[in-house]
């Protein structure tokens, strides 16, 4: 059975997740952007890292349209970028560079990047083709992937910097519903529901995606 997201909670939850990292963004003290933020990523990086969960929206929607569609699913755009195993190193080049974009102010060029993004998104369509390293999605099958990504790395963030903050209800419920296809798709939902329903231990990084993703 395949659960399609109503399309208003689908453009809530992205802006309310960006809106989340706005947030909390706003609450690092600059003397803490170069400690320690996830894996061997300082806070600055990780702030970079999120920053790509946007920018590829922006990147992907100027595309020419290629190849129809061929991820019909959020999840399988996690499924195909697990079998990538070269991405890792391009991922960790690449939020060195989005780091040292945001200048001195990461707080205001992560604002100005949150509302910029947001407002194509509103003026483009469901079905707008969103061009991907592994083929096109629809711009509606697109944002759970990117909403996912914000509400974990913001999460990552606020845990580095003790700014312990909810998750806006419908953000936390895509990313969480999201969560669950990734475990389908790669055969790891009966170890999911057996691990949420207390009858088994979590396995560890039950989905692949570890820091650098």
């Amino acid at each position: 059975m395949r659960f399609v997201l109503d399309s208003d909670q689908n453009r809530r939850a992205f802006r309310e997740a960006g809106s989340f990292f706005v947030e909390t963004v706003g609450r690092v003290p600059p003397h803490l952007l170069d400690d320690p933020g996830l894996g061997e990523w300082g806070v600055r990086e990780l702030i970079g890292h999120t920053c790509r969960a946007l920018l590829t929206v922006e990147h992907g929607a100027g595309r020419e349209p290629g190849v129809p569609a061929r991820l019909a699913r959020p999840a399988d755009y996690f499924r195909e970028a697990l079998r990538d195993r070269s991405i890792h190193d391009a991922i960790a080049g690449r939020a060195g560079d989005a780091a040292a974009a945001l200048g001195e102010d990461p707080s205001s060029a992560v604002a100005r990047i949150v509302d910029g993004v947001s407002c194509l998104v509103d003026s483009l369509p469901d079905d707008h083709p969103i061009g991907t390293p592994w083929g096109e999605m629809r711009l509606a099958d697109y944002l759970p992937t990117r909403t996912f990504e914000l509400v974990v790395h913001t999460l990552d963030l606020a845990g580095a910097v003790g700014k312990d903050s909810p998750v806006p209800e419908s953000a936390l419920s895509v990313a969480v519903w999201l969560a669950t296809e990734i475990a389908a798709r790669l055969g790891r939902a009966e170890d999911l529901l057996m691990a949420l329903t207390g009858r088994a231990p979590l396995p560890p990084n039950l989905l692949g995606l570890g820091p650098d993703s």
